[in-house]
């Protein structure tokens, strides 16, 4: 499908519909990754060494008169000094007095960090000290104030005299101490409400890319409208999760009383078969084949059961086997291997010898596949198969079971005798380019999709309606004993076929 302006709107929407459903389909993922950005951040909190803090408060002062516009000059004068010795304090010069005052006190004291701020509205100077151990943190904030103190004096001195640290001159300007700093009784950091907040920060993002990579590089199937929009065709069938056909490929007829699967699936088959019958209303499909883009995807079992539900309506209709590689039907239906189609195009046998008659409805004759030959392609594509179908198609529905598209060319080969084709994908399984890339096949040679049967769709939960499928329905047995299914709720919207 060619993105114009016309479907860019369109394809946006569906864009943000398949984002928020991978965002429901992979909450408990993205839920658990919070939980252990989260859960990472009190580990960090608790393994992360204490750190305290303590301040020292000093202000910077400047000689004045006696009359107001002396004070003020002298106010400025003390701002303006307090922003020099922010810088002061980070001088090496600070650092190496502090350090001889511990050592001529006999302290061993060792600091993190020191940090000088002034206060905006004066001329206060915060001297801020940080260590592992609360002692220390006092004792530094209050040497580095000192330190500070001491060589503001002796800078001021030099620039009063000239260059010459002279100690007979009175500084202009000097540093006198307010407060001295407290014990602290709490570490400063880390703090565990911040700790907290980042977590939480970091466990959504982490969680947001979580889900943006699911949804960049999840390529399977997750919607009908996914297909359509991918594939131009429309979804004929969405047949619900079960795994009787999933692993045993069991022909799903009536389901029996309190089986509601089983009433599912053959309701999902029932649309099907109704919704190819208004495919084309005025001549209906009567050669119909059915196959996937791989192997796996449950083909064969749709045929199987489709077949048995038109004959159901009162159709005759006859099941080929054509996956002459990988031939299931006569153990599906129970029948008798043996010869069956490819003795049949060579001459060999009669078509008498081969058609069994299903016990389970004799409206529906099963033709297996027979040996296997060493060119499926060549028999599939002969005039004898074209003929085989036309005959067959006179007075029955005929469903041919065919190979692969993708792996072999069979499929396509068979598509040009068809009146049309169904292509059977595996929901949440089957990759979106491979089932592009498999009607795309099909379109190359002229073959007729009749649209995609979306297999083993999940009948609850987010995904469900990603499919438009609704299991909120709930049965009961009449008097006469026959179960009767109605509907308390949505059920799957008409598919697009029918439009």
């Amino acid at each position: 499908m060619e993105y114009t302006a016309e479907n860019q709107p369109q394809a946006l929407n569906h864009q943000v519909r398949r984002l928020a459903h991978v965002v429901l389909n992979n909450w408990k993922g993205a839920i658990a990754i919070f939980l252990l950005a989260v859960l990472a951040s009190v580990g960090l909190f608790l393994i992360s060494p204490k750190t305290y803090a303590a301040t020292n408060t000093v202000m910077v002062v400047a000689g004045g008169g006696n009359n107001l516009g002396s004070y003020l000059s002298a106010e400025t004068l003390a701002n303006t000094k307090a922003e020099t010795y922010l810088a002061l304090g980070n001088a090496p010069e600070v650092s190496q007095l502090v350090s001889k005052h511990f050592a001529e006190e006999g302290q061993a004291v060792s600091w993190k960090g020191v940090t000088f701020t002034k206060d905006p509205s004066n001329s206060q100077i915060r001297v801020t000290a940080t260590a592992e151990n609360p002692e220390h943190a006092r004792a530094s904030a209050d040497a580095f104030a000192s330190a500070l103190a001491e060589e503001a004096e002796r800078v001021e001195r030099v620039m009063a005299t000239g260059g010459t640290d002279s100690t007979s001159s009175v500084p202009v300007v000097q540093i006198i101490p307010i407060s001295s700093a407290l014990l602290p009784s709490a570490p400063s950091a880390p703090v565990l409400r911040t700790n907290l907040m980042y977590g939480a920060i970091a466990g959504l993002i982490l969680a947001a890319l979580f889900v943006f990579i699911k949804h960049l590089f999840d390529v399977r199937i997750r919607s009908t409208e996914q297909v359509e929009t991918t594939t131009g065709h429309p979804v004929l069938g969405t047949v619900p999760q079960d795994k009787r056909l999933d692993h045993h490929r069991q022909v799903i007829t009536v389901g029996e009383p309190g089986d509601k699967q089983g009433w599912a699936t053959s309701e999902a088959l029932r649309e099907l078969r109704t919704n190819l019958t208004f495919s084309r209303v005025d001549n209906p499909p009567r050669i119909i084949v059915v196959t996937s883009a791989l192997a796996g995807e449950g083909k064969s079992s749709i045929a199987a059961n489709l077949a048995v539900t038109i004959a159901q309506s009162g159709s005759k209709v006859i099941l080929i086997d054509a996956d002459l590689r990988r031939s299931v039907q006569t153990d599906i239906f129970q029948l008798q291997s043996g010869a069956g189609l490819t003795d049949l195009l060579s001459g060999a046998v009669d078509l008498d010898d081969v058609l069994q008659e299903w016990s389970g409805d004799p409206r529906l004759q099963v033709l297996g596949a027979g040996r296997v030959p060493p060119n499926p392609s060549e028999l599939l594509g002969s005039r004898a198969m074209k003929r085989l179908l036309t005959d067959l198609a006179q007075e029955s529905v005929v469903i041919v079971d065919s190979p692969p598209l993708l792996p072999v060319t069979d499929a396509s080969v068979l598509s040009t005798s068809a009146d049309g084709v169904l292509v059977v994908a595996r929901a949440g399984s089957t990759s979106i380019e491979a089932l592009k890339k498999a009607t795309d096949r099909l379109d190359r040679v002229n073959g007729h999709v009749l649209g995609v049967v979306l297999n083993q769709v999940p009948r609850k939960g987010s995904s469900a309606g990603q499919y438009g499928y609704y299991s909120d329905s709930y049965y009961y047995t009449s008097t006469d004993g026959q179960r009767t299914r109605r509907q308390s709720g949505k059920r799957r919207a008409a598919s697009s076929s029918s439009k």
